[in-house]
């Protein structure tokens, strides 16, 4: 016979595997480790005169919050905007033809400052890219993202497709895509009634490292 107290015990077992089970993996971003960039073009009548530029994330924070029975996950990143990097020489060298120009020291830095310049990113103003997310149940291998990116105080929505690979307590997410500026809420930067201009087309890639920290 099972006593009030046995069956008491029994219960409270059962009640902390149930809530153990149901209590997400808490994965921490490495920001050292992941890599986050993306692609600008040149246009313009006068675009043999310019260059292709590349902008990557030198700064990220946050959390993958994921189940472990259905792979079900949210994430969120905090992205300091006056830590973009511009023309990173490692990452030119790996985007080929288009990228094998070098622009000067003047080049970057005046790239920088549009860049972050209140016409563009408004980095006085809004000083960080927030990325909030979530992956629904299914597979890792082709999944897609369904991302929330804040920025310019507005919310952009946005697929994202994504390869995700999960190997003990490293989570890895990785993939391509391309938005304009006009999806982001932008206008692109040009001068000389853009005979000089950056292209609408913004081409990302992206390959977080997530570790498990809970």
């Amino acid at each position: 016979m099972i006593t009030f107290a046995r069956s008491c015990v029994l219960c409270l077992t059962v009640w902390t595997a149930l809530v153990a089970a149901d209590e997400p993996l808490v994965y921490a971003v490495d920001s050292a480790a992941s890599d986050i960039h993306w692609r600008v073009y040149k246009a313009g009548t006068f675009a043999r005169f310019g260059h292709n530029h590349v902008v990557s994330v030198g700064e990220v924070s946050g959390e993958v919050m994921r189940q472990a029975d259905s792979g079900a996950a949210t994430f969120e990143l905090t992205i300091p905007v006056t830590g973009l990097v511009v023309d990173d020489p490692q990452l030119r060298s790996r985007d080929g033809e288009g990228f094998a120009s070098k622009p000067s020291e003047d080049d970057i830095a005046g790239t920088r400052e549009n860049m972050l310049g209140d016409k563009v990113l408004d980095a006085s103003n809004h000083p960080m890219l927030l990325v909030h997310g979530r992956l629904e149940a299914g597979a890792l291998e082709e999944a897609t993202l369904a991302v929330t990116v804040e920025i310019l105080g507005r919310t952009i929505q946005v697929s994202v497709p994504c390869s995700i690979t999960v190997e003990e307590n490293v989570l890895m997410a990785s993939g391509e895509f391309r938005l304009t500026h006009a999806e982001l809420g932008m206008e692109p930067f040009s001068i000389m009634l853009g005979a000089l201009a950056v292209a609408p087309e913004l081409d990302f890639s992206f390959a977080v490292r997530a570790t498990l920290v809970q």
